[in-house]
């Protein structure tokens, strides 16, 4: 991996975000999902009330955030990437969060205002960092250094 983990993590912008499915039980859920770094650390990402995850993360906070570089699409299994696994918390109403994911994501102005939309922060447990063919390790919060 040429950058750190958290640099990695900074610099990308999406990952495919898994909940445990309430719908088909016993089966992960996953989608590519946009996220942002709070200015704590905390990985914030905005969903719906009536997406999919938002009914699996009401039931089991768990999930897993995986994220890639797209640029490593003709061989994405040498290249990095990192699963994050977290806690999702719901958050109040948050003005900096809210400029924030607009700065990152400006075509969100088009629903970020609309009922029913919430942020979410992903509070990291662990991490499994992929630097490469064969390169895996474990990454507690600490090590990972949001």
């Amino acid at each position: 991996m040429t950058a750190e983990p958290a640099q990695f993590i900074k610099n990308l912008h999406y990952g495919v975000l898994s909940t445990l499915s309430q719908s088909e039980l016993g089966y992960p859920f996953g989608s590519i999902t946009p996220y942002i770094i709070t200015s704590n650390g905390d990985i914030a990402i905005f969903i719906s009330h009536l997406a999919e995850h938002s009914h699996n993360i009401h039931a089991d906070p768990k999930v897993s955030l995986t994220i890639f570089d797209p640029a490593d699409a003709g061989s994405p299994s040498t290249g990095p990437r990192i699963t994050c696994l977290a806690l999702a918390e719901k958050t109040t109403d948050d003005e900096k969060l809210r400029l924030d994911y607009l700065t990152q994501f400006p075509d969100s102005d088009l629903f970020i205002d609309l009922p029913g939309f919430h942020f979410y922060l992903l509070k990291l447990t662990k991490a499994r960092l992929i630097s490469g063919f064969g390169q895996a390790k474990w990454l507690s919060v600490k090590q990972l250094g949001l």
